[in-house]
């Protein structure tokens, strides 16, 4: 509403223009738009884009389950429950635990692995996450040091496994 009135505004308030420049072209008494004016009516257009996105389109957010939500600072990490009941729970509390280990193209390769069933190529790899064969390799091997992976030649390329008991 309030993009519709700032526009309203800038439209509906021209600036007259003295009568001495009109007399001096021959014309009648004219308006034109100081450069406030057509600010004030640009601000309004996009207050008004806005907000017609924001209540068109606020159905369509969803928010990321609190279980995918990573921590900002790690001295705010809450600790893990003393005693896990389920198996999943386990897993998801370790696969949180390693990634919060690693960097962020680290975490990529973790979850490209992961999400190929704890097992890939590494031409599958670079294919997948679009990164450079030098740039995977070199990821791969970090995360080897790191003990997270483990490579073995295969044919032309390199098999990675997870070494975490996931």
């Amino acid at each position: 509403m309030l993009g519709v009135v700032i526009t309203a505004y800038a439209l509906l308030a021209p600036q007259p223009t003295s009568d001495s420049q009109m007399d001096h072209m021959g014309m009648g008494p004219h308006s034109t738009y100081a450069s406030q004016n057509v600010l004030l009516a640009a601000i309004g257009v996009v207050a008004v884009v806005a907000g017609l996105m924001v209540f068109f389109l606020r159905e369509e957010y969803e928010p990321l389950p609190p279980a995918l939500v990573l921590p900002q600072s790690p001295e705010v990490l809450p600790a893990p429950p003393p005693s896990m009941q389920h198996e999943k729970e386990d897993i998801a509390a370790k696969q949180y635990l390693t990634l919060r280990l690693l960097t962020g193209d680290e975490r990529t390769m973790f979850k490209a692995v992961m999400d190929s069933g704890g097992e890939a190529l590494q031409k599958d790899l670079i294919l997948k996450t679009r990164m450079s064969n030098a740039k995977v390799s070199r990821l791969l091997d970090r995360l080897q040091v790191k003990g997270v992976v483990s490579k073995e030649r295969f044919g032309s390329t390199n098999k990675i496994r997870i070494k975490v008991d996931l």
